[in-house]
């Protein structure tokens, strides 16, 4: 609310109105309940307490100093949910329902709920179905203003499908919730029944499509997630919590990639969790040339290389050179680092070696 209207309330109420941002902690300290929404208020010995906006675990509020009567408590606080949800007026019934359902989301994990379940008293409960894939969205640097909520759900829904919910979570960031039947629409063999790495297929492909959608349209720098079909209703939470952790390493390990799948850093949230010291020493003790990764070379045709599972011939095809060429390139990475990655032993070596070299000597 902006500062005439708080002039206004100020004036029906006959009393001060003064915006107060909160923490979760401090609400409950002052009697509020937990996972407090806007129009949850609380009455103290000086001023009545409500909130305007729950964002995670910051709340925002007005203090009225005065003692309201239960009239005036229940219309402010109709007010406020009417409105509170986004400053916005001309918001749809669904874009608030979807906010409300972000805040709860973002509150739940700020507070480490992985085992959270969705509460009855979300209005979109129940259009949770079992088995929704889900994409969490993540834009910064939007070439253009950033897209509202229903120009972004409308060109979403162009792509994927009209059972597709939008859940507003941080700023620039975004869960989508898809039915799993878009899975075998996307599905070129027209199977009925698909295989797990079928399914981990169509869903990069998917997010990749998502991706080109998405910066086709408003440009600037885009990150996406994507995970196998859940139960939202029960792991939403767990699953918003697993997709940020994805981006957040596959923008730290791989920079300059731009789809990030859960199934793929495994190995990555192994090394992320080893104190930045150890690692730089491993690397520095390991390395038989400390220039080895310098090389863009060598780092593309590694990076190729382990994307292929170690093929040498499809890593060729893959690199568009001729495979003898591959094979020139492993002997001078084996006489220049002392490390075969024909040999498994040394690849997972050297595998691990690049990960952490690309977070300790890119700086």
């Amino acid at each position: 609310m902006n500062k005439t209207k708080l002039q206004q309330l100020e004036q029906l109420l006959n009393a001060p109105v003064v915006p107060k941002v909160m923490s979760n902690s401090e609400w409950e300290r002052e009697g509020g309940k937990k996972h407090p929404e806007a129009g949850d208020a609380i009455q103290s010995k000086n001023a009545y307490l409500i909130v305007t906006r729950a964002n995670g675990a910051e709340l925002q509020c007005w203090e009225i100093a005065a003692t309201l009567t239960p009239l005036e408590k229940q219309l402010i606080g109709w007010a406020i949910q009417q409105g509170g949800v986004r400053s916005s007026s001309g918001a749809s019934d669904l874009e608030r329902q979807t906010r409300r359902l972000g805040e709860w989301i973002q509150q739940s994990v700020t507070n480490g709920e992985w085992r959270a379940e969705v509460p009855d008293r979300m209005e979109l409960r129940n259009r949770l179905f079992d088995g929704m894939v889900p994409f969490l969205l993540l834009c910064e640097q939007l070439e253009d203003k950033e897209p509202s909520y229903s120009e972004l759900e409308k060109t979403i829904r162009t792509f994927i499908s009209d059972e597709t919910l939008l859940i507003p979570l941080r700023e620039h960031e975004w869960l989508i919730l898809s039915s799993d039947r878009l899975l075998t629409e996307a599905d070129t063999d027209g199977d009925e029944v698909l295989g797990h790495e079928e399914t981990k297929e169509i869903l990069s492909t998917l997010a990749e499509g998502l991706h080109q959608l998405v910066t086709g349209e408003w440009g600037g720098e885009c990150h996406i997630a994507v995970g196998e079909p859940i139960v939202p209703a029960e792991s939403v939470i767990r699953i918003v919590g697993t997709l940020r952790e994805t981006i957040f390493l596959g923008r730290k390990f791989h920079v300059g990639m731009q789809i990030h799948l859960p199934w793929l850093v495994h190995l990555e949230r192994l090394l992320s969790g080893i104190p930045e010291q150890v690692r730089s020493r491993f690397v520095e003790e390991m390395m038989g040339r400390p220039d080895l990764f310098t090389d863009s070379e060598t780092v593309s045709t590694l990076d190729a290389f382990f994307s292929m599972d170690c093929n040498v011939s499809e890593t060729a095809k893959k690199l568009f050179i001729h495979r003898n060429t591959l094979l020139y390139r492993l002997d001078k990475i084996k006489n220049e680092a002392g490390l075969d990655v024909r040999s498994f032993n040394d690849a997972v070596l050297v595998r691990i070696l690049l990960l952490l070299y690309k977070v300790t000597k890119r700086k």
